[in-house]
């Protein structure tokens, strides 16, 4: 019954494995450094079978695989959504003003004090609602791209949990064909996954920046926003002559 969709007749994993259940289908203990937190035991649907798994469920929250996959196509959607954010913040920061500038509009950031339009920051009401709406139709198509091919993917391969045949988060975008190489679909959506995770920590902190301090983090933080050529010159113009080294 490890792939039943009820959630009734399973207990919580309280991420650790359940010591009653039969051997067949005992998940092994994974090594410590494959775990978020190496001291506690492994979940038990928790079997290193989506990307990024990292046995973290400490809280037991997952009861089923239906319910596992539920979280991950949630996670990977937050994911997305966070790494358009990290980049787009800081990015609308440096460029609006030059942007804006080139086209002769007036600049949303300047008007709002260097700072994002964002709940905390206020400004929204500077944004055009013709941009709100163009936000609003895309995210529109993609989530019923995804759901499109979800259903034909789920539809086509009733068995698909356990054959991998779709996987949460797959949009059917692969115009390169980089899947095709052995190891590399669940290496990119590993990488994937990692990258929305660190963006969602990014944003997080970038948005309680500057509602703290009042100041854009590009300017909080510059050493992340500046480009590398102009971090290395600068070290070597400014660097203190190192004592008893020639100059001329």
């Amino acid at each position: 019954a490890e792939w039943t969709t009820s959630t009734l007749s399973r207990g919580p994993s309280l991420g650790k494995e359940n010591p009653v259940r039969p051997a067949a289908i005992a998940i092994p203990e994974r090594a410590w450094y494959q775990k978020a937190i190496p001291f506690l035991g492994t979940p038990r649907l928790l079997d290193n079978t989506l990307a990024a798994d990292a046995a973290f469920d400490p809280a037991g929250i997952v009861n089923s695989k239906v319910e596992l996959y539920a979280y991950r196509e949630a996670e990977i959607k937050h994911c997305r959504l966070a790494m358009l954010a990290a980049a787009g913040w800081p990015i609308s920061e440096l460029w609006d003003t030059g942007i804006a500038n080139a086209l002769g509009l007036p600049s949303i950031i300047e008007q709002n004090n260097g700072l994002a339009p964002a709940v905390l920051n206020g400004g929204l009401g500077l944004i055009s609602p013709v941009y709100f709406g163009a936000v609003l139709l895309f995210a529109m198509a993609a989530e019923l791209k995804g759901l499109n091919v979800k259903e034909m993917k789920q539809g086509a391969d009733p068995s698909w949990m356990m054959t991998g045949s779709w996987t949460p988060g797959d949009l059917g975008f692969d115009p390169l064909g980089l899947y095709g190489f052995n190891g590399a679909k669940k290496s990119m959506e590993t990488a994937e996954i990692k990258n929305g995770r660190v963006a969602m920590v990014a944003i997080t902190v970038m948005c309680i920046q500057e509602f703290i301090e009042k100041k854009p983090v590009v300017e909080i933080s510059p050493l992340f926003f500046t480009p590398f050529w102009q971090l290395v010159a600068k070290v070597m113009l400014e660097s203190p002559p190192i004592e008893g080294y020639p100059l001329n």
